[in-house]
């Protein structure tokens, strides 16, 4: 059994790959994305700078893109598509591990059967493409990022979070149980980078933290005696640095600079991120909403209902850690709403910037379902079918995924723009100049080099990035100095039309 759960699985991270390199590929595009590519930060947390605790994202992103350049470049002689299929390479395999990470809680902590279990797990997977999922009209899904840095920024804190909250819920006192020296330092490490990648995304582990503090309060009767201090140490230590990332995150540039261009009331902040919240569940298919919460309160109604037929019906883990469930997703609601109300509106309504709800409303679905499925026959016998019927709704390709490039543009017009725009800096490399214009996009009318943010994607300061990366990776020789001259021109030669004929459906 344990082959077949392993080809499983495998052929889950085959299909994501696919899906990450040809189908929705994730392409080095913007500004952003040079950046963060090929300039590998201290993996310490910082104080003051510009992100102080990011240290996942911008370690994990930039060695991607070495091995990209040492490693896969070489043999696939193709710089660009090099770092776009070994970033895909990393994305899928922490959502295979956030994947099996859920089997592995069905299994080890509810004994749930195998079978049910990856059942579940395939279920898990395919809800994250259904929710979002719009027939005949482009979609987002669970695991869409704004560009490939938000893939490392946010999905990937995300995934990470979440697999080691379900880690831990499988294996309730793993931690206190710990007694090898070498797994103590393992999940150290999981640990640091876990909490040290973006307070926006670890609020998955606080949470769950305080409430398994709750959770262990109340069934000790609410006496804090030797035993309960022991149970939660990790986890009022987790809690500790967690709040200690914050007040970095509050003291860091990032942080500063949109406190000083926030002239916005608190009241018209909030007004604003109530109606990209609008957005954010517009974009949801409402049915697909409607019948995952739906489930959730039929497991609730059927619980109660056993526990007044039957009397020996006992309390169910899988209701308990429902209830943790929701609790945290009602949490990160709110601590969402609060960070973003400073942070800026726009991001409510976007999937990777919501990512903790997303998970924990999809991850309280599952459970519900699971938990229905092992007691009602009917819907154990009707998996294959919904299972079939849900994926061929979810993986319905007769429109384009939104893209992931920051522009309504496809993947292969990023990699075409990509090599003009490095084929320029190379040749005047190799020419041995100092300075290269290079002739990029005119992304928006009003561009100015005085503002060397403007024109994004293609920004004015896109160029000291692309810089650093080319040479980091030895694309080229010296630290030549790039100047971005847009032009569009080169909007006509690359970009694709607009104005597309619609689809039209077979029925």
């Amino acid at each position: 059994m344990k082959k077949r759960i392993f080809l499983i699985n495998f052929v889950i991270f085959i299909f994501i790959y696919v899906y990450l390199t040809q189908i929705s590929p994730i392409v080095p595009f913007d500004g952003d994305d040079w950046r963060y590519i090929g300039a590998l930060r201290i993996p310490l947390p910082m104080w003051g700078v510009w992100n102080p605790t990011r240290v996942l994202p911008e370690t994990l992103m930039s060695v991607g893109g070495y091995i990209a350049a040492f490693i896969v470049y070489p043999i696939s002689k193709n710089y660009v598509n090099s770092l776009a299929i070994t970033e895909a390479f990393i994305i899928a395999l922490f959502i295979i591990i956030f994947l099996y990470s859920y089997y592995n809680l069905l299994t080890k902590r509810f004994h749930f059967s195998e079978k049910l279990s990856i059942a579940s797990e395939i279920m898990f997977f395919i809800s994250f493409f259904l929710l979002f999922k719009h027939l005949n009209q482009s979609s987002y899904t669970g695991f869409w990022t704004v560009d490939l840095s938000c893939a490392f920024f946010y999905l990937i804190p995300g995934l990470l979070n979440a697999s080691v909250v379900m880690f831990l819920e499988s294996r309730d006192t793993y931690l206190n149980d710990l007694q090898n020296s070498f797994e103590k330092g393992l999940v150290i490490l999981i640990l640091y980078f876990t909490l040290f990648s973006n307070t926006q995304l670890t609020i998955i582990l606080a949470t769950y933290c305080f409430f398994k503090i709750c959770q262990k309060l109340i069934d000790n009767k609410w006496k804090i005696n030797f035993s309960f201090i022991r149970f939660i140490s990790w986890y009022g230590c987790i809690l500790l640095i967690w709040l200690g990332t914050i007040i970095f995150d509050l003291n860091g540039e990032r942080s500063k600079n949109v406190q000083d261009t926030n002239s916005l009331s608190l009241a018209n902040s909030l007004n604003q991120v109530l109606h990209q919240l609008k957005i954010f569940l517009e974009n949801q298919n409402d049915k697909i909403l409607i019948i995952c919460l739906s489930t959730i309160v039929v497991a609730y109604f059927f619980y109660f209902k056993q526990r007044l037929k039957i009397n020996n019906f006992n309390k169910s883990s899988s209701i308990s850690l429902l209830n943790i469930i929701l609790l945290c997703l009602v949490s990160s609601i709110l601590y969402l709403i609060v960070v973003y109300i400073k942070a800026g509106s726009q991001y409510v309504a976007r999937p990777d910037a919501m990512w903790p709800v997303i998970f924990f409303t999809l991850f309280a679905f599952n459970i519900s379902f699971i938990f229905l499925a092992n007691y009602i026959k009917l819907i154990k016998i009707m998996i294959p079918l919904l299972l079939t019927l849900s994926a061929l709704i979810a993986f319905n390709f007769n429109y384009h995924q939104i893209y992931t490039t920051n522009v309504p543009y496809s993947a292969e017009t990023a990699k075409s723009v990509d090599n003009y725009i490095i084929n320029q800096v190379r040749k005047a490399d190799l020419e041995g100049k100092a300075v290269v214009k290079v002739k990029v996009p005119l992304d928006q009318e009003n561009a100015s080099p005085d503002v060397s943010t403007s024109n994004w994607p293609h920004s004015y300061d896109m160029a000291t990035w692309m810089q650093n990366t080319l040479y980091s990776h030895r694309i080229i020789r010296s630290r030549i100095k790039i100047i971005f001259e847009p032009d569009k021109k080169v909007n006509k030669k690359f970009y694709e039309n607009k104005n597309q004929q619609p689809f039209f459906p077979l029925e």
